[in-house]
């Protein structure tokens, strides 16, 4: 199976891409971290793992311009929110986080879907 690269990716996928990287990676920290400070250390190793796979699919096949990257990347901002809507205590945050990997998500999209 033949993947689609990108040629020469454009300003917003950059900035898009390193959006997504950033809230991926500061996430997984901050589940990594609460691993130990929190009472739930399996709840936390879930999350920690969840979004170390979604920064390992960005670094890797969605830099690449990978279509099935761009389409997988929205489990982040799901997976996000969807505990989010559950506690009062992290809505806003978890929330704002999912905004802005959607925010990354279309930044990048025109990149993955142009007819080039």
């Amino acid at each position: 199976m033949s993947a689609r690269t990108l040629p020469v990716p454009n300003i917003r996928f950059k900035i898009g891409s390193i959006t997504l990287l950033v809230a991926a990676a500061l996430m997984a920290l901050m589940h990594f971290s609460l691993i130990f400070f929190l009472d739930e250390p399996v709840l936390f190793t879930g999350f920690a793992v969840f979004n170390i796979y979604a920064l390992i699919v960005i670094w890797i096949p969605f830099r690449r311009g990978e279509k099935w990257a761009w389409m997988t990347t929205w489990l982040l901002p799901v997976g996000l929110a969807l505990p989010a809507a559950l506690d009062p205590d992290i809505m806003i945050f978890y929330f704002a986080v999912a905004a802005v990997c959607v925010l990354g998500l279309v930044l990048s999209m025109q990149t993955f879907f142009s007819k080039k």
